[in-house]
């Protein structure tokens, strides 16, 4: 356990009780799901003290789950038991929500749909799902342990503190259904052999498993099989069938049986095109699938709570949203979700009224659909999986080998593909290749901007030179001016004013970001404090502007207990100062066209994907629709990852940030320029959250120099000035000089660190193990990729090619020729390493360039 003078300095510097010195700050205070909430506990250490359980062994409450409809346990599901949670990590890994409406019923659902085998609740009011034990956990407790009531239903526990009401799938009771694998051992076609080794924990008895597939030629059909090295040991880990299981939704009405998909995602041109019916009064689930099947079509939809589509076909490419974003309640029914906002809660009849069901999924499932990650538009996934079976005293135990072939292609013929061979033999794809004619960007009349966060808590040593070279850069790469992130301390004051005086009348322009996590807001005096720091700075000629007013924003402060109308906007204009405030609140959108004191917001959150799957426009679609007359202002980032530990800021996170992030969301804000005016770049100089874009210098936070030093990210800034003019002008520059740019993690994504005390970030099985690289080719080229061992060549087009390459154990190169001439190479030689047996985790990227 921590020490607690160690915990409660964490805890009363916080609450602001302890005046930590600059160079202890790790930028921003707080994960944006829950940032207001800390903001608010930092204003009330009581309040703080109440909810504190167990973050001192780096735990943290999951984001919520809008609450959704209740749907039928789905069978094979079982109580498994009271068990203990892990230190330092979870115990279950796949996926966690927090709901005030958390029942049994609710948590084994959602695992459910994701694919999940293992579903638990814990604290009341928590769930999480997974197919394996992960660390110290899984030990047996008394069922009366798990005594903690549910906050959806007081009648039924939902785990404790350090302890989960674990739930298990188990197929064999599936005894209705066909396709389920009861012997003991099957065959697949598998283009590789493949072996896995499978850990089983049962009351600290640890039991180990290989699962073992052998191929005897290309096209052989392996043998999967599983041997146990303690044949008496109870396992803990489910066992499995050949095929994807989804939940069988019974419509009440007719009693025809549907298989629940999911949260698809939708648009104008409609998932679903064979009939609709919108303003559908009294809409409930069962009278959308009903109105479907009376019509004859095999797949429906609802969706933003009184929509329904039909069809009888799928697109061959499905792309899923988180399931909460299906949380519009129906016209007819409140107590149950009806999609959302360009959210379909996608279902397939399998059996009509009196028929039969087989409650797995093979040649039903639409292809494209991967059901625990979900796919992106323009990608096909394919799955050959092994399963075998065996017994024990008590239990069955499973192991699953499988291979997955994907093919990514463009939405126009314009793509081209290729494929690299990974060291262990399993053909992947490696390359996609996007020509700039492919990359479009929408028209419009209005002037655009280009903004990044710049964290002044980390310039405690600055002089206004640092100031002058920093924005000197930021201008080099198309930047228009830097959002200052004011936090409490006096002294940043000053190094905001020299900021103002570096950048004077040379164009780039500056404006206040109030941090509403450490400034106080709950008092008049408080207001006077934030109106003052505004006017300070607001007349000088680099200030921002916008529509003739000054710029302001803030990072959160929904929870701030001023009135921002009254004691904030209007103080200003009382004042002589009108403002144009674009704060970012992480407040419910819905109350943003209500709010007549912000002229816009900023969508913090929209950087970087808030689970496993691929970043996507939904979160900015729905900002954009709320706002409605609103300005909105979108996000983007390269990268998030931070790990302070338990005794310092307690911040152990990543976020999603592979397949080609920072150009991927660039291409996307570009494709909608006609509803976003302003792009903010999360961020400069978070050197803390591994999000920056400019030179690392300053002040570092304490102790994020271990995942910063030597990983520099600069040489991305030929993409940011690439895309950051396209965003501005409408049209995507010509290509004049032939660069790569390439980025890789220093360890695999599921390395176990020799040395680490601070354990695996959340979020670590999110990555992959890509070289991820980005070549702007002059002309048709060939370009070489190396990562250790691996060494790959691509054929790519004149424009912006997207490739990856598995990563191997050394150093990261490439190079591009033409003609039989290298004409741009980079060798990171020394400065980076990927290993295989980290002392300690980073999940940070090194990025390197060849015109850097």
């Amino acid at each position: 356990m921590a020490p607690v003078v160690a915990s409660a300095v964490a805890l009363l510097a916080i609450a602001g009780a302890v005046d930590a010195k600059p160079l202890l700050k790790p930028g921003r205070h707080a994960n944006p799901h829950v940032a207001s909430v800390l903001s608010a506990s930092k204003r009330s250490l009581h309040s703080l003290m109440a909810r504190y359980y167990g973050t001192k062994h780096g735990l943290s409450k999951p984001p919520p789950l809008p609450e959704k409809r209740d749907t039928t346990l789905p069978a094979g599901w079982s109580y498994f038991g009271c068990v203990s949670e892990s230190w330092e990590e979870r115990l279950l890994q796949g996926f966690a929500f927090s709901s005030s409406s958390l029942t049994p019923l609710l948590c084994v659902t959602q695992c459910t749909k994701l694919g999940y085998t293992f579903a638990a609740t814990e604290f009341g009011d928590e769930c999480y799902c997974g197919n394996e034990f992960v660390g110290t956990g899984g030990g047996r407790a008394d069922d009366t342990t798990c005594n903690v009531p549910c906050e959806g239903d007081t009648s039924e526990g939902c785990g404790a503190a350090w302890y989960l009401s674990l739930y298990q799938y188990n197929s064999s009771e599936l005894a209705s259904c066909s396709g389920v694998v009861t012997t003991a051992s099957v065959t697949a076609t598998l283009p590789t052999a493949t072996e896995v080794t499978t850990t089983v924990v049962e009351n600290g008895t640890t039991s180990v498993g290989i699962v073992t597939a052998t191929a005897n030629s290309t096209d052989a059909v392996p043998t999967a099989s599983v041997t146990a090295n303690a044949t008496d040991a109870v396992a803990t880990t489910p066992s499995a069938t050949t095929t994807a299981s989804y939940p069988v939704y019974t419509d009440a009405s007719d009693a025809s049986e549907w298989y629940s998909l999911g949260c698809a995602v939708d648009s104008d041109d409609r998932l679903l095109t064979g009939s609709s019916k919108v303003g559908f009064t009294g809409m409930t689930i069962d009278s959308c699938l009903s109105y479907c099947e009376d019509a004859g079509f095999k797949y429906a939809g609802a969706e933003y709570g009184d929509e329904c589509y039909c069809a009888n076909t799928l697109p061959e490419n499905v792309q899923y949203h988180e399931d909460y974003a299906c949380n519009v309640v129906c016209d007819g029914n409140a107590t149950e979700a009806c999609g959302g906002g360009y959210a379909l809660e996608l279902f397939e009849l399998v059996s009509a009224a009196g028929n039969s069901t087989d409650c797995t999924t093979s040649s039903s499932v639409p292809s494209g659909v991967l059901i625990a990650t979900g796919t992106k538009t323009g990608t096909t996934t394919t799955a050959a999986t092994a399963t075998a079976v065996t017994t024990t005293a008590a239990n069955t135990t499973a192991a699953t080998a499988t291979a997955v072939t994907t093919t990514t292609a463009n939405t126009t013929a314009a793509t081209t593909k290729a494929a690299t061979t990974v060291a262990s033999g399993t053909t992947q794809t490696a390359a996609t290749t996007v020509s700039t004619t492919t990359q479009t960007a929408a028209a419009s009349s209005e002037s655009h901007y280009v903004w990044a966060h710049h964290m002044v808590g980390n310039t405690y040593p600055y002089t206004q030179s640092n100031w002058a070279s920093d924005i000197s850069q930021a201008q080099a790469a198309g930047i228009d001016g830097f959002a200052l992130n004011m936090g409490s301390d006096s002294w940043q004051v000053d190094r905001i004013s020299d900021a103002y005086s570096a950048a004077g009348s040379s164009g780039f322009k500056l404006f206040l970001s109030l941090d509403m996590t450490v400034l106080s807001c709950s008092s008049s005096s408080d207001a006077s404090n934030l109106v003052n720091l505004v006017k300070k700075f607001s007349g000088l000629s680099a200030q921002a502007k916008h529509d003739g007013k000054v710029l302001v924003s803030t990072f959160a402060g929904s929870d701030c207990g001023i009135s921002w109308q009254n004691d904030f906007v209007g103080a200003l204009e009382n004042a002589g100062v009108s403002i144009f405030f674009v704060p970012s609140i992480f407040s419910d959108p819905s109350t943003f066209s209500s709010n007549s004191w912000m002229d816009g917001e900023l969508n913090w959150n929209s950087g970087w994907p808030m689970g496993s799957d691929d970043l996507d426009t939904s979160s900015d679609k729905k900002y954009i629709s709320a706002l409605g007359d609103k300005e909105y202002w979108a996000a983007v980032s390269p990268f998030f990852f931070t790990h302070f530990s338990p005794a310092t800021w307690n911040k152990n996170w990543l976020y999603k940030s592979d397949e080609w992030l920072y150009a991927t969301r660039w291409e996307d804000l570009i494709a909608m320029r006609d509803q976003v005016k302003s792009v903010e770049i999360l961020t400069w100089n978070d050197y803390g959250e591994s999000s920056y874009i400019g030179p690392i210098e300053g002040a570092l936070p304490s102790g994020s120099e271990v995942w910063t030093n030597g990983f520099t990210h600069t040489a991305l800034n030929s993409l940011t000035t690439y895309y950051a003019t396209a965003f501005k002008t409408g049209s995507y520059p010509s290509i004049t000089e032939d660069e790569i740019v390439m980025w890789a993690r220093p360890h695999p994504h599921d390395a176990t660190a020799s040395s680490d005390s601070t354990g695996k970030p959340t979020g670590w099985n999110y990555t992959e193990d890509y070289l991820w690289a980005v070549v702007l080719a002059t002309a048709d080229s060939t370009v070489t990729l190396t990562s250790g061992s691996n060494t790959q060549t691509f054929q790519v087009s004149a424009g912006l090619n997207k490739l990856k390459l598995a990563m191997s154990a050394g150093s990261i190169s490439g190079s591009i020729s033409r003609s039989g001439s290298t004409v741009a190479s980079y060798n990171a030689g020394s400065a980076f390493t990927y290993t295989t047996t980290p002392q300690t985790y980073n999940y940070n990227y090194f990025v390197g360039s060849s015109s850097s």
